[in-house]
């Protein structure tokens, strides 16, 4: 795009291996601090709607910008003038990839407990809800800019294709004799009198071919699946929902595609999907769309893809629920569902208190609630609500992810001990959790670095950190997880 600036005077952002650059040019990362200059009298900044505070150093304005803990679209208003920038993850903590793989693995692992729950309902067998889940939604939000700049480039450079079409012409403007025209001549046994008019063959260029008539199927049906997210009663989805749906009835109406056939029914891919270095991400795009559904399990509340600290969060519990699925120890998984009018819901979010009920008599919650009331265990000071919670009749172990602090893994540790002094058994009035573990996607550099990290260090004081990173084995947390089982039940 074209920079921002008033005459000579623009806002520069201060990057680490570039240097002073143009703001529109930055590569921004989340959780990072940045510095920004303008050489000029005044400047009028947002980020988000939020204004940026300057002060005046010499002839200089200054400041500083947060990013937040959130990867996704970031809004930027300058004297006025918007445009969009995006911050990326972390690399120390997570790839693009692996954020994709962490929505992959909370679904799968719910779709599994799903079929132990035993809970007796017809799964979206009717109308919009088997269309509709938070996923779905979320990749279509995150991903929807991807897919206009892929239709832009097919839009510019479709395929296409020669095409022969028999046609009655004058014989005055026929070029050349076709093996069509002499072969109709014969047919019609004109011998030497030609007539006025005869068959010719005319060779004209079509984009009307397969992969064309299947693309313009896909737009058709999500124009169709939008409409679907429109009528949903958040409002942040619903408008959404309406500008794309904006977007795609004007692609409809483009004439590239008013000039294709719609194919009908379900499509193949072909070598063109398969090769071409533009229809073979569009495909792509529509697959990775579709296997969002997974019988329609979603989630009940709203929650947007850059929230990657809460979706590590799920991603962590869900882990470890598959590390007792496993191991044969779970119970009942019913707890983890609810059913409403619209289908089923996988129902982790704050205060839920969603839980697995293992065959031990112990259970496996989720942002677990403990104040001065609990039965149980309560709390003497404030209510205290640990992430994962692993609960037997006697005692407590506590996982708790943190995404925000791999580099500040003693201050995060520290805090944990709320929990080991604030929890307490009510009939014996003895500390409850015997054990804590900070969960982080940490790098390989830091947990060689850091004692945190060590076995002799978490044997000792019963509290330490693991690494647990999307992708990757992670045997270490279920050992740890198998023994803190035997330990609670001992």
């Amino acid at each position: 795009m074209e920079p921002l600036n008033s005459g000579d005077n623009y806002l520069e952002i201060l990057d680490v291996n570039q240097g002073w650059i143009h703001i529109t040019d930055v590569y921004l990362t989340e959780a990072a601090e940045y510095k920004l200059r303008y050489r000029g009298d005044s400047i009028d900044v947002t980020i988000q709607d939020v204004p940026l505070p300057f002060y005046r150093q010499e002839h200089v304005l200054n400041a500083t910008m947060f990013t937040p803990f959130q990867s996704g679209s970031l809004r930027i208003s300058i004297n006025g003038q918007e445009f969009e920038s995006y911050v990326y993850p972390d690399q120390r903590k997570l790839t693009e990839e692996q954020y994709t793989l962490m929505i992959e693995d909370i679904l799968a692992e719910a779709n599994i407990c799903f079929q132990l729950s035993g809970l007796e309902i017809q799964v979206n067998t009717y109308g919009k809800s088997r269309e509709l889940s938070w996923t779905q939604w979320s990749y279509i939000e995150r991903n929807f800019q991807q897919l206009r700049q892929i239709f832009s480039k097919i839009e510019s450079k479709p395929i296409r294709k020669l095409k022969k079409q028999t046609t009655i012409i004058k014989r005055e403007k026929v070029q050349r004799a076709e093996q069509t025209t002499l072969s109709w001549l014969d047919r019609k046994g004109h011998g030497r009198d030609i007539p006025t008019h005869v068959e010719t063959s005319k060779t004209y260029e079509t984009i009307n071919l397969y992969e064309n008539q299947v693309l313009k199927q896909q737009v058709i049906d999500l124009f169709r699946l939008l409409r679907n997210y429109e009528e949903a009663e958040i409002e942040s989805v619903s408008m959404k929902a309406k500008r794309y749906i904006s977007i795609l009835r004007y692609w409809m109406n483009s004439p590239f595609l008013t000039g294709i056939v719609e194919n009908k029914g379900p499509y193949n891919i072909t070598q063109t999907f398969r090769k071409h270095p533009v229809y073979r991400l569009w495909y792509e795009w529509f697959g990775k769309l579709y296997k969002h559904r997974r019988e329609g399990i979603g989630f009940s509340y709203p929650i947007a893809l850059k929230d990657t600290f809460f979706l590590y969060e799920m991603w962590c519990y869900m882990y470890v629920v598959k590390i007792l699925r496993e191991s044969n120890l779970i119970k009942d998984t019913s707890n983890l569902f609810k059913t409403t009018k619209d289908g089923l819901f996988l129902n982790l979010a704050e205060n839920k208190q969603s839980s697995l009920q293992l065959l031990n008599g112990m259970t496996l919650y989720f942002q677990r609630s403990y104040q001065y009331n609990s039965k149980t265990f309560h709390t003497y000071t404030q209510r205290m609500i640990p992430d994962i919670v692993l609960e037997g009749n006697d005692g407590i172990i506590v996982f708790d992810p943190k995404y925000r602090i791999p580099g500040n893994i003693g201050t995060a540790l520290g805090e944990m001990h709320k929990y080991r002094d604030g929890i307490i058994h009510r009939e014996s009035g003895e500390k409850a959790v015997k054990e804590v573990y900070i969960l982080t996607p940490t790098s390989d550099d830091q947990v060689d670095s850091l004692r945190y990290f060590d076995v002799e260090f978490r044997e000792n004081f019963g509290m330490g950190a693991i690494q647990i990173v999307p992708g990757s084995l992670n045997s270490e947390l279920k050992q740890i997880v198998l023994t803190s089982m035997d330990y609670l039940t001992s």
